[in-house]
């Protein structure tokens, strides 16, 4: 164990002892961050003094000094984000971060690599060059607003003589903003990547752009297939295997197979199966069908006749198992749980096959140690929100068909204050840089 230091250790009071190291594990974006605000207090600071105590020309160099190592952290952190982005695609990439200092450089390394790992970064890179390259111009390492003269004996900034803190604090403040968007963008990208929904040569939006121009299956030998799939291959320079590795991807993807043809089948449960659950749980749950504009009417509890009514819903919700014990395999009770916790995240629909998974070594487990099953279908059957849920998710999993018939057969047109988002797939939208 290592002595205390005097100066840098914990006292009181508690609130003013900062985490660092291994107690606090920050990467380069969370040390940018505390640069970033030091400099934006700094300029808020000077700007509302108006120089009366808080001097320009003493504070411009701290201000600077803390806008660029802030900057130079973000793109550090930026890089490890796109290495591990690359990983994902098979693709190795090495920088040292440690060893470099050189704004420019850094800002080349990653703006190259960055648009080589995915196009999408091309827009936001536009936005944030031109700051970027002014920082490299005037302190390309780091040492301008720290010293006076250069290792040279050079004096700094004599081609630049002024620099006025409200021009610094909105060019700031937009790269800051962009920055923000580009960590959101990598944020985004290494989740998707994670998903597996690519090709050597074509990201997940490029496939989902090229599914929505195929005709549907039946038509492949026809003319317009052929047409379709040459203006598509020299869209995306692609050759005949390159186009047969997206076809694939597609035909086995839920979000995509129903633009070509059916929907994938449903995991675990069939559509019968699933329309029996619901077929009871409505009859267990007749309040759902209220709908959600009825006047409210003020209700006069009893107490004794209320708990009654409680404990005789509670024993029609148990007999319902009594019916479908013999058929509630594994895989069945994956199925309906899969549906029901999938809705809550529908962003991929790749989820459902890792969801189902899990799900299915679960019931297994439970099967493994003799647990009877019956506590995992009743813990979603007897869910208010398994119906909502359900349906959410056959939206999403390209069995609109099947969600529309259950909605017709029980009359819930009027019940379900987000149909009309899920119908239209707003409630699957992806944020503006996905390229879908």
């Amino acid at each position: 164990m290592t002595e205390t230091n005097p100066t840098f250790r914990g006292a009181d009071p508690i609130w003013a002892n900062a985490c660092v190291g291994d107690n606090g594990n920050p990467s380069y974006v969370e040390y940018s961050i505390g640069f970033s605000k030091a400099a934006n207090i700094l300029i808020d600071l000077v700007l509302n003094d108006e120089s009366n105590v808080l001097s320009v020309d003493e504070f411009v160099y701290p201000v600077c000094f803390n806008m660029r190592h802030s900057v130079e952290l973000r793109l550090k952190g930026a890089i490890d984000e796109l290495i591990e982005i690359a990983g994902l695609k098979n693709t190795t990439l090495q920088f040292n971060s440690s060893g470099s200092h050189d704004i420019g450089i850094i800002w080349s390394f990653f703006q190259t690599q960055s648009e080589i790992v995915d196009s999408r970064y091309s827009d936001i890179n536009k936005k944030i060059e031109p700051t970027i390259l002014d920082i490299a111009q005037v302190d390309p390492t780091g040492q301008t607003f720290r010293y006076p003269f250069s290792n040279t004996s050079q004096k700094h900034l004599t081609d630049v003589a002024l620099i006025n803190f409200v021009v610094l604090k909105q060019k700031f403040n937009e790269l800051e903003k962009n920055l923000e968007t580009l960590h959101d963008l990598s944020r985004w990208l290494r989740t998707e990547y994670h998903q597996g929904t690519f090709t050597t040569k074509l990201s997940r939006p490029q496939i989902f752009k090229i599914a929505k121009k195929l005709p549907r299956t039946e038509k492949w030998r026809e003319a317009e297939f052929t047409e379709i799939k040459e203006q598509i291959k020299a869209e995306y320079n692609l050759g005949n295997r390159d186009f047969s590795k997206a076809i694939d991807v597609i035909k086995c993807h839920y979000s995509l197979a129903p633009i070509i043809s059916t929907p994938l089948p449903l995991k675990g449960i069939t559509e019968q199966q699933l329309l029996f659950f619901i077929d009871e749980w409505i009859k267990k749950n007749p309040d759902f069908k209220k709908a959600p504009d009825d006047d409210y009417t003020e209700i006069k509890f009893d107490k004794e006749s209320m708990l009654a009514r409680i404990l005789s819903r509670a024993n029609q919700k148990e007999n319902i198992w009594d019916v479908v014990a013999d058929e509630a395999c594994a895989t069945y009770i994956s199925g309906i749980k899969s549906l029901f916790y999938f809705a809550r995240d529908t962003t991929f629909a790749e989820y459902y096959n890792t969801i189902y998974e899990i799900h299915t070594r679960e019931a297994n487990n439970a099967l493994k140690f003799n647990d009877n099953l019956k506590i995992y279908f009743m813990h979603i059957f007897k869910k208010t929100s398994a119906l909502h849920n359900i349906l959410i998710s056959l939206y999403a999993l390209g069995h609109a068909n099947l969600a529309e018939a259950i909605i017709k057969k029980h009359e819930l047109e009027n019940s379900l204050r987000w149909l009309d988002d899920a119908r239209s797939g707003l409630r699957f939208s992806y944020p503006a840089f996905a390229g879908y």
